[in-house]
């Protein structure tokens, strides 16, 4: 498959942060893009391995390649950094642990231009690791190709596509650098969710989006190592990420879809709860928090764990709520030792 329309510029930006073992494999993965007009975009935030060093290299060996440096200050300043010094006419954001396949930018960019779509937003292969880099499981997401057109119905398929993963991260997605700019999008200087805000901040300004079950996104996770990184306050994060999405969706004329939502960041609030409990920390606040009980009340928990997530949560026992997260917290690690 060759693509016609190779005149067009795709940035990828990657912010970079102490991930010198992986990084080769990410940025090799890039290099063997068969599309080849891309600008690759990598900002150092503060790395202290090595980072900075092997990214030099690619740089002098692909002239596509730059590399900036900034004083560690979190993915979201560090993309707005890239974004910056982006030319493209497209861009996309990659995570420099993960990698894709060869023809990743090519099935973006062909979905793309099938009809001119505001965002391309797809899915990924999950791949879990344990402690000495073997793979333990994969996990393939699979989607719906669909298309929607028009600013209401996009705003109304809003909570589907959370529900679906596909409003989240920014990896599987191709955005249009127009909108970006004329918009003035950012991320926001949150150290955890930023990618969430840039997303709903484009969605707000969008007409078309197209669904791609195409899996050429390789996401690593490592369960130890990400799940020691969270912060056991996040729960205020959760509260300020929902009250913002309400918020649009009352805007946009969609308060229907609000329970949606509300269900959505009922499981964001469910992991911070296991965290907090498996880190020993306090969970008081989050179970006496007004915004977060009203939330939770309107939920529409689709499955018997959020059923009982719910239904203890909203009983405001401690005690049930503290060994139903052990347990929670004992069969996922389990599932991946």
């Amino acid at each position: 498959m060759q693509m016609k329309n190779q005149e067009t510029l795709v940035s990828i930006i990657l912010p970079v942060y102490n991930v010198y073992p992986y990084m080769s494999q990410c940025l090799d993965s890039i290099v063997a893009q068969t599309y080849k007009n891309i600008e690759v975009i990598i900002v150092i935030d503060g790395a202290t391995d090595g980072s900075y060093e092997l990214a030099k290299e690619y740089c002098e060996q692909d002239n596509r390649f730059s590399v900036y440096w900034q004083k560690n200050s979190g993915s979201g300043p560090a993309r707005n950094n890239g974004l910056s010094h982006a030319k493209g006419e497209f861009v996309m954001f990659v995570d420099p642990d993960d990698w894709m396949k060869e023809d990743y930018v090519e099935k973006y960019l062909e979905a793309q231009k099938d009809g001119d779509f505001d965002l391309v937003t797809g899915t990924s292969i999950d791949y879990y690791f344990t402690t000495g880099k073997t793979i333990k499981r994969k996990k393939i997401r699979e989607i719906e190709d669909e298309v929607f057109i028009g600013q209401d119905v996009v705003r109304n398929k809003y909570a589907y596509l959370l529900e679906k993963s596909l409003v989240i991260g920014p990896a599987n997605r191709l955005y249009k650098m127009k909108i970006i700019r004329e918009n003035n999008i950012t991320f926001p200087d949150l150290r955890r969710s930023q990618d969430i805000v840039f997303n709903y901040r484009y969605y707000d300004c969008i007409s078309s989006v197209r669904t791609l079950n195409y899996h050429g996104y390789c996401y690593r996770i490592e369960f130890s190592k990400s799940f020691s990184r969270k912060k056991t306050d996040y729960y205020k994060t959760i509260k300020q990420l929902y009250n913002e999405t309400k918020a649009l969706h009352k805007k946009w004329g969609e308060e229907k879809n609000i329970p949606m939502i509300a269900s959505h960041y009922m499981v964001s609030l469910s992991g911070a709860m296991e965290l907090c409990i498996a880190m020993n920390q306090p969970i008081s606040m989050m179970l006496s928090d007004k915004e977060l009980q009203e939330m939770v009340r309107i939920s529409l928990p689709n499955n018997f764990v959020t059923k009982c997530f719910k239904y203890v949560y909203l009983s405001g026992n401690s005690h049930f709520m503290k060994v139903m997260m052990k347990i929670k917290h004992f069969i996922k690690t389990y599932r991946l030792e």
